[in-house]
């Protein structure tokens, strides 16, 4: 309701609730025109008069919208108060100086629209007759339903867009879990990387083959579950890093170290491997590279560090369009805060609120 627009999209609806509402205000208008005219003895209005009345109630709406608009998140009868005393307000306006600049306009249109012969007294809203008081009322209540109806739509559809975009980010965020279930480049890296080793010296594959099968384990059965025992999570990273480390040409090498209790929290699966993937992603080809992780846990929060160069072209590691990012906020909304999210020397710091066991 503020003027400019911040956004098109809010722009364009408010306009077209005014602009309904001034259709609606000209079919009042054209009634009354008709009435006043049709069922007495003689015109008494005429069109013009009913033309600047139309158009300054249309001006005059914006106020009582941008006065409902302020107060529409306060409790009833805050609102109730506010708008009373805008009423009153609104109505000393109405019938004083905005009735004088009719009249005055109405008077000099007149003189040139119409014959002398044909002009008519204007009929001004009176602020000391109770039929127009009433009426003022009246219209002042249809003009507050107005926003009130058109302000519920218009909350409406954005939580309902919201939900629709939730759910698609959902869908775009179990279809990534899925293909990266079947990551092919992480599994094929891997069986290469055994494979060097069985021709080099077989007796040296079995610790990496059994690395390789808890991960292929935690992720095909474990990962199912809503959520899963931190202490699981934390092992399957452990696996998952060191055969990261051990795959030839990877530039990245990864610490983890662990502070705290956390046997009782529960926390989503495969939500901190997406924190190392993402730093794969923004690590270049030339020069290694080494990420220091820090998992420090007190009651039921858990704050991830990450001591390490960050190189991303949008000069975030974390932007609010990835869809870690988008995940977080599906499974901990309001339950997470990020600091040191740019490309620079800062550590990268990320604080969670995770579910207890029960």
């Amino acid at each position: 309701m503020f003027w400019p627009f911040h956004h098109k999209a809010v722009a364009n609806y408010w306009l077209t609730v005014f602009a309904l509402y001034a259709l609606a205000e000209a079919c009042i208008q054209l009634l009354f025109h008709f009435v006043l005219n049709n069922f007495g003895n003689q015109p008494i209005s005429l069109i013009e008069i009913h033309f600047l009345m139309w158009f300054f109630q249309c001006i005059m709406i914006w106020p009582i919208w941008w006065v409902a608009r302020l107060v529409y998140k306060q409790k009833v009868i805050v609102q109730i108060l506010v708008n009373l005393g805008f009423y009153l307000l609104y109505s000393y306006i109405w019938f004083g100086p905005v009735q004088d600049v009719i009249g005055f306009l109405y008077h000099h249109l007149i003189q040139v629209t119409r014959s002398e012969s044909e002009r008519i007294p204007a009929i001004l809203d009176q602020g000391n007759s109770f039929s127009y008081l009433n009426y003022q009322l009246l219209k002042h209540a249809f003009r507050l339903s107005w926003f009130y109806l058109a302000n519920y739509f218009f909350n409406y559809h954005l939580e309902n867009k919201k939900r629709l975009e939730l759910a698609v980010a959902n869908k775009e965020l179990q279809l990534k879990m899925l293909k990266w279930h079947l990551n092919p480049s992480f599994y094929f890296k891997t069986i290469s990387h055994l494979g060097k080793i069985a021709a080099e010296k077989p007796i040296n594959t079995s610790g990496p083959i059994l690395q390789l099968a808890k991960v292929m384990e935690y992720v095909i059965y474990e990962a199912k579950e809503k959520l899963i025992d931190v202490k699981k999570e934390i092992q399957f990273i452990r696996n998952y890093i060191q055969l990261i480390n051990g795959q030839p040409g990877n530039n990245a090498i990864f610490e983890i170290e662990t502070a705290g209790e956390y046997d009782h929290l529960k926390i989503a699966p495969l939500l901190l491997v997406g924190f190392i993937d993402k730093m794969l992603a923004n690590t270049t080809r030339t020069g290694e590279k080494l990420y220091r992780i820090q998992l420090l846990f007190n009651g039921n929060k858990m704050q991830l560090n990450v001591d390490g160069y960050f190189e991303s072209k949008e000069g975030l590691l974390l932007t609010v369009d990835d869809a870690l990012y988008r995940q977080l906020k599906e499974w901990y909304p309001d339950r997470f805060t990020i600091t040191g999210n740019t490309n620079d020397d800062t550590p990268f710091t990320i604080s969670i609120k995770l579910d207890e066991e029960r």
